[in-house]
C-alpha cells in the first residue's frame, strides 16, 4: 500500500503539468481494442466491446509502474514507453487489416478509440466525421507523426534510429493504404451509386428531368400536356429511366420546376419523383395495379404478374416500343470473340473453370453475377433455364456489432473476368471500362441485330397501361412512341425500335 502511495505521489505532478500526457499514460495500449475487434465482429460476440475499455486503462497503469516511469522526466521517459506503444498500435493495425482485407471501417476503429494514444478526442473524431472512411488512411500518417514528435523530444536522439523508425513506419503505412483502397468492398461492389433511394445501380444524378447539365435527350414531341392532373404518372426499370424521363420533358410543361419541388420534400422518396418517378420493375408494376403510376417501362409482365394484376382487378395493356439486348462482357484483352449459349451455361453453372476449356488462354474464368432480384439476374436466371446458376462469388464486409455481412461480388476488371448486363448499360451509359462484348451463338450485339432479332438474347422494351385507362394522355404517349418520330427517338436513345417505317 505504501508503494503505491508513493507511486501515486510521483504521478501527481505530471498529471498537474499535463494532463493529457496522464490520460495518454492511461490509455496506453491500443493493441488490445484493435486485436479484439476482429474476432468481435466474426464470431458476434459484441460484449467484447467493453475489453479495450476495461483491460487498455489498467495494463496502461500497470506499463507506467513497471517500467518506474518517474512521470517528472516526461517527456524523455514518456517518449520511450510511448513510442513502443504506438509502434505496437501500428503493427497491430497493420495485422487486422491484412487479416479483414482492408475492411477495417469506422465502426471497427470506434470499438478501440480509447487506445490510441495521444491523440486528441475531439480532433480524431472531427478527422473521421469530415472524412468518413478514407480518413484511414491518415491514420498511419497521425501516428508516424505523434511517434517521431515523442522521439525527437528526447535530449540525444539518435539520428540513424530515427531513420529506421520512419522508414519502417512508412513501409506499413504504404501497406495499409494499398489493403484499404484495394479492400474487397470496394473493388466488389459493383455500380452502388446512392442514388433513387437504392434504386439504381447506375449514376443517374445527370439524367433527371431538372438535372442541371442534362444528358437527357429530348424528342420533340407534336403536343404539349399542361395540367399536372392530366400527366400520366410515369414509372419502370432502371435501364429505361433515361428514355421515359427523356419524353416526359419533351412533353410535360414545366415538369422539371414541378419534380425540383417535389425532390425537395419527402413526399415522394418512396418512388423518386411525383409525376416522373423511378423505382424498378416490380415496385412500378405494383404502383400501376394500385393506380398510382399510369404508364411503366420495362420488361414483359410475368405469370405471376399478370396474376397479381388480375387479383387486383387490374387488366395490364402491354405495348412493345422497342428491343433490347442482355449481352456478355469480358476485358478488351481477352483472346475471344463470342461463346455459344451452352458454354455460358456451363461457365455460369461451374462446369467450365478455365478459358482454355472454350478456346481461350490457360486462365481461371472469374464469372461475376449480380445480386438477385436485379433486372440482369433475373434476366440471366430465364437465360440458365432448367441449368442451375453456381453460387455467385461473394466477399465479406465487416461490422462491429452485425459480424460478417455475406455480399455478391459484382465485376471487377481482372483477369480472366466475365459479367453480363444490357447493352444499354454498357455502350450508352459506359458503365464498364476496359471491356468488349461478346458473340453469342455467333452474333454479335448490335442496334441491327438486335433489330432484326438474330442476336439470341434479344429481349424486348415494353410500354405498360391499363387497359381501358381514361387519361387520353396515356393513349397520346404510346401512339407518339410507335410513330416513326418516336422510334427515331428510342433508337436515339439507345434501343433498337421495333418498327421501320
Amino acid at each position: 500500500m505504501k508503494k503505491l502511495r508513493s507511486r501515486l505521489k510521483a504521478a501527481l505532478p505530471f498529471l498537474k503539468d499535463d494532463l493529457f500526457g496522464g490520460l495518454a499514460a492511461i490509455f496506453a495500449l491500443p493493441a488490445l481494442g484493435i486485436l479484439t475487434a476482429i474476432p468481435m465482429a466474426i464470431f458476434h460476440l459484441p460484449w467484447l466491446f467493453l475489453f479495450p475499455f476495461i483491460a487498455a486503462p489498467i495494463i496502461g497503469i500497470c506499463v507506467v509502474f513497471r517500467r518506474h516511469v518517474t512521470l517528472r522526466s516526461y517527456p524523455e521517459d514518456g517518449s520511450r514507453v510511448f513510442g513502443w506503444l504506438l509502434a505496437a498500435t501500428l503493427v497491430c493495425f497493420t495485422l487486422d487489416m491484412v487479416i479483414s482485407r482492408g475492411e477495417m471501417t469506422n465502426s471497427l476503429l470506434l470499438t478501440f478509440l480509447p487506445g490510441f494514444p495521444l491523440l486528441p478526442l475531439n480532433a480524431f473524431t472531427a478527422l473521421f466525421q469530415a472524412a468518413g472512411d478514407g480518413a484511414l488512411l491518415c491514420i498511419g500518417w497521425a501516428l508516424l507523426v505523434w511517434l517521431a514528435s515523442f522521439y525527437f523530444s528526447r535530449r540525444k536522439p539518435v539520428w540513424w534510429k530515427a531513420l529506421i523508425c520512419v522508414v519502417v513506419l512508412a513501409v506499413f503505412v504504404l501497406v495499409n493504404s494499398f489493403l484499404f483502397v484495394n479492400r474487397p468492398s470496394v473493388r466488389y461492389a459493383g455500380h452502388g451509386f446512392d442514388y433513387m433511394h437504392g434504386y439504381s445501380s447506375t449514376d443517374y444524378a445527370d439524367y433527371t428531368v431538372y438535372s442541371e447539365p442534362s444528358k437527357l435527350i429530348v424528342p420533340e414531341v407534336p403536343f404539349t400536356i399542361s395540367d399536372p392532373k392530366e400527366m400520366p404518372v410515369l414509372d419502370g426499370a432502371e435501364a429505361c429511366y433515361p428514355l421515359y424521363a427523356g419524353l416526359a420533358k419533351g412533353c410535360y410543361e414545366n415538369i422539371a420546376d414541378l419534380e425540383r419541388e417535389a425532390a425537395n420534400t419527402d413526399e415522394y422518396t418512396n418512388c423518386n419523383g411525383r409525376i416522373v418517378s423511378f423505382t424498378n420493375t416490380v415496385v412500378a408494376f405494383s404502383r400501376l395495379c394500385s393506380r398510382e403510376a399510369d404508364l411503366i417501362f420495362g420488361a414483359n409482365l410475368s405469370a405471376d404478374q399478370r396474376e397479381t394484376a388480375r387479383e387486383m382487378g387490374v387488366d395490364p395493356a402491354v405495348t412493345q416500343i422497342g428491343r433490347e439486348g442482355f449481352v456478355f462482357f469480358v476485358e478488351a484483352d481477352n483472346p475471344l470473340e463470342g461463346l455459344t449459349s451452352e458454354q455460358l451455361r456451363e461457365i455460369y453453372a461451374g462446369k467450365i473453370t478455365n478459358w482454355k476449356e472454350v478456346g481461350g488462354r490457360d486462365e481461371k474464368i472469374v464469372a461475376f453475377q449480380r445480386p438477385k432480384n436485379s433486372g440482369s439476374q433475373t434476366m440471366m436466371e430465364f437465360f440458365m433455364g432448367e441449368t442451375a446458376l453456381k453460387a455467385p462469388m461473394t466477399y465479406e464486409v465487416v461490422d462491429s456489432m452485425l459480424g460478417v455481412l455475406d455480399k455478391v461480388a459484382q465485376y471487377a476488371n481482372e483477369d480472366g473476368a466475365l459479367g453480363y448486363t444490357f447493352r444499354y448499360f454498357l455502350e450508352e451509359l459506359q458503365q464498364e471500362k476496359g471491356v468488349k462484348m461478346l458473340a453469342v451463338d455467333g452474333v454479335y450485339p448490335t442496334v441491327e441485330t438486335i433489330r432484326a432479332g438474330t442476336y439470341p438474347l434479344t429481349v424486348g422494351l415494353y410500354a405498360i397501361s391499363r387497359a381501358g385507362e381514361k387519361n387520353p394522355n396515356v393513349q397520346r404517349l404510346l401512339d407518339y412512341l410507335l410513330s416513326p418520330a418516336g422510334q427515331a427517338y428510342i433508337e436515339q436513345v439507345g434501343y433498337a425500335g421495333v418498327r421501320s417505317d
